[in-house]
C-alpha cells in the first residue's frame, strides 16, 4: 500500500528506450519526464551527427547516432532542429516520448544517369493520314514525398515522333520502370500547335532497370503492352476550390511501397477517360493511384490544392474531398499566421530564398493559428524570401505515426504562397 501511495504522489514518468522511427515520426506515449529526439537525412534515413536540437529553451548536439535526450520535460513541446547544409525544421506541439525529425538538404542534388533505347514494334503503329505518332518516355517515381529525384529536368530527348523512336531520358537512381505513352497527335491540317489534339493509343514499358549514379545505359528496348492488357479508367474530379481554375490529373500505378509509375497528365479534360495499362501487367499487388492538382494560372508558384488517392483497385478513380487553400495568411521573418483549413490535420509554414529551402515549421494542433520562429533557426534579416502556408490532410494520429510506414494515410495538401521583401 505504501508503494502504491508513493507512486501516486510522485507520478509515473514515461521513460522509454530511444527508438528511431522510419522516415521520421512520433511515438511511444506522451512526453512525461523525457523525450528522445533523432535527427535523420530525409533522403537516406541516415542519422545526422552534430545537429543542434532545442527543446524547452535548452540546446543539445546530436551524437553519431543522430540522438539527443532531454529530461525534465512534460507535455507537448516545440522541437527546433538545425544542421549545416540542411533546411531547418521545427515541430510545434509534438507530444511523443520518441521523436524522429527528417531534414532535407537546403540544395538537394539528386543522383542520376542517362538511359537510352527504342520501342519494340514502333514501325507497326499506324495513325490516320495527316496525323503524327509520338511517344513520351518517363521513369518511375520513388514514393518519398517531395523527392527531388522525381522531378529531374529533361532535354526533350525523351519525346520522339515520326518513323523512328530513339529516346533518351535522365533517370533517378535505384530500381526504376521506364514507361512510354504512345500518342496519336492531330495537327488539324495546319501548323498552329494551339489547336492540336492528342490521344493515347498505347503504352510500352520495361521494368527492373537498375540505375547507378553517372552510369549511363543504352540499348534498352521497351515492350508494347498488348491491346488486351489496356483498359480505360474514368476520373471523377470532385469539386476543386473555385479559385483554382487550372486542374490536371496524374494516373499512376503503385508497383511497390517504394515505386510508382506516373502515367500521364491531363489538363481540364471533362469528362475524363484515360487509356492505361491494366495494373496486373506489373504484378498482382499493383494498385492505381490518382493525383489531382488544382492551381491558379500562376502555376505551381501560386495557390494550389493537391488530392492524393492511393491503393485503388477499380477503374473508377475519384478525387473525393479537396482541401481549400489557407486564408488569413500573414508571414514575416519571425512568425506566421493563418485560419485553420477545415479537414486539415496539420498546418505548416515554410520559407525559402533564391538558393533553396531555409525553414519549415509544422503545427501539430489542427486548431493552431500561428507559429513563432525560434531564435535557433532565425531567418536572414534581409533579402527577398518566398514563403507559404500549407494545410495537410492525413488520416493519422499525430502522436503516433511513421512518415514512411503511414505515407498511405496522406490524402491532400493545399498551399497559399506569400513573398517577404
Amino acid at each position: 500500500m505504501r508503494a502504491l501511495l508513493l507512486v501516486a504522489l510522485l507520478g509515473c514518468s514515461n521513460d522509454v528506450d530511444p527508438r528511431l522511427i522510419h522516415g521520421g515520426g512520433v511515438g511511444d506515449g506522451s512526453i512525461d519526464g523525457e523525450v528522445n529526439v533523432f535527427v535523420i537525412d530525409d533522403a537516406t534515413d541516415q542519422p545526422i551527427a552534430g545537429a543542434t536540437v532545442e527543446v524547452d529553451g535548452r540546446q543539445q548536439t546530436t551524437t553519431t547516432d543522430g540522438l539527443v535526450t532531454f529530461k525534465d520535460v512534460d507535455g507537448p513541446q516545440t522541437v527546433a532542429v538545425k544542421a549545416s547544409n540542411y533546411r531547418s525544421a521545427v515541430w510545434d506541439g509534438v507530444d511523443g516520448a520518441n521523436v524522429t525529425i527528417p531534414l532535407r538538404l537546403a540544395k538537394p542534388v539528386a543522383d542520376s544517369a542517362t538511359l537510352a533505347g527504342t520501342i519494340a514494334g514502333w514501325e507497326s503503329i499506324v495513325v490516320p493520314a495527316g496525323h503524327l505518332k509520338a511517344a513520351l518516355v518517363l521513369y518511375s517515381w520513388s514514393n518519398k514525398l517531395g523527392d527531388a529525384a522525381n522531378n529531374l529536368p529533361q532535354t526533350g530527348a525523351n519525346l520522339c515522333a515520326g518513323q523512328m523512336c530513339n529516346w533518351s531520358l535522365v533517370s533517378r537512381t535505384g530500381t526504376v520502370t521506364v514507361i512510354a505513352a504512345i500518342v496519336d497527335r492531330d495537327p488539324k491540317g495546319n501548323l498552329d500547335p494551339s489547336d492540336d489534339t492528342q490521344s493515347i493509343i498505347g503504352w510500352a514499358y520495361k521494368t527492373g532497370v537498375t540505375v547507378e549514379q553517372g552510369v549511363n545505359q543504352s540499348g534498352l528496348v521497351l515492350a508494347m503492352v498488348e491491346a488486351g492488357n489496356l483498359q480505360n479508367v474514368t476520373i471523377d474530379k470532385g469539386a476543386p476550390p473555385a479559385a483554382l481554375t487550372n486542374v490536371l490529373w496524374l494516373v499512376g500505378i503503385e508497383l511497390t511501397a517504394d515505386e510508382t509509375v506516373q502515367l500521364a497528365a491531363f489538363i481540364n479534360t471533362d469528362p475524363t477517360t484515360v487509356l492505361v495499362p491494366n495494373r496486373t501487367v506489373f504484378g498482382g499487388t499493383a494498385t492505381y493511384r490518382l493525383t489531382a492538382i488544382a492551381q491558379t494560372t500562376a502555376g505551381d508558384m501560386g495557390a494550389q490544392s493537391i488530392v492524393l488517392r492511393q491503393g485503388l483497385t477499380t477503374t473508377a478513380l475519384a478525387t473525393d474531398t479537396w482541401l481549400n487553400t489557407p486564408t488569413g495568411v500573414t508571414i514575416t521573418r519571425t512568425s506566421a499566421a493563418w485560419q485553420p483549413v477545415p479537414g486539415a490535420m496539420l498546418h505548416s509554414a515554410a520559407w525559402a530564398d533564391a538558393t533553396g529551402g531555409l525553414l519549415e515549421i509544422t503545427a501539430f494542433d489542427p486548431k493552431q493559428t500561428s507559429v513563432e520562429v525560434p531564435a535557433l533557426v532565425a531567418l536572414p534579416a534581409s533579402g527577398t524570401l518566398a514563403a507559404r502556408i500549407q494545410a495537410i490532410g492525413a488520416d493519422l494520429d499525430v502522436n503516433d505515426f511513421s512518415l514512411e510506414d503511414d505515407s498511405g494515410l496522406l490524402w491532400g495538401v493545399s498551399a497559399q504562397p506569400a513573398s517577404i521583401p
